[in-house]
């Protein structure tokens, strides 16, 4: 069989959830790179497990908006100045406490990139147990020293 498709790597890419501890609390199925991130929320099945009152918080262009406020889930996304000079003063504490939280959810990304498997091109022969790859570096990135003290 020969194909002329020549980039033999494709992008892989999951959902992670970060407790406000910095604990790795949810890791959806590993995806390829062209589903969206609303796309990759919904088939995870994390809104199932969100309860009203809870509080997500995601970048600007993770479009979830719409399926968070059926469920009575609260997202929070960082302000940003479309036109305007400068945030509004709430506006600006609120991007502060969202960039607090958030550095939590690099650092624990990172330290899964950390695992050689994942954090270079993983072999093609390995895009079967991807899913399982991620979720056991994620299980060993929460035993490892807490991102939050």
């Amino acid at each position: 069989m020969y194909s002329s498709y020549k980039n033999p790597h494709a992008t892989l890419k999951c959902l992670v959830g970060i407790s406000p501890t910095g604990a790795i609390t949810f890791l959806s199925e590993v995806y390829e790179g062209s589903i969206s991130d609303k796309d990759i929320f919904v088939k995870s099945g994390l809104a199932d497990l969100l309860e009203p009152g809870d509080l997500v918080i995601a970048d600007r262009g993770f479009l979830i908006k719409d399926v968070l406020m059926s469920r009575r889930v609260d997202l929070n996304i960082p302000s940003f100045l479309a036109g305007r000079d400068r945030l509004t003063p709430q506006e600006e504490i609120m991007t502060k406490r969202i960039a607090r939280v958030r550095i939590h959810v690099e650092r624990a990304i990172e330290r899964m990139k950390k695992f050689k498997i994942i954090g270079t091109t993983l072999p093609l022969s390995l895009k079967p147990v991807a899913s399982e790859v991620v979720h056991i570096i994620g299980f060993l990135v929460n035993y490892q020293t807490p991102l939050v003290k």
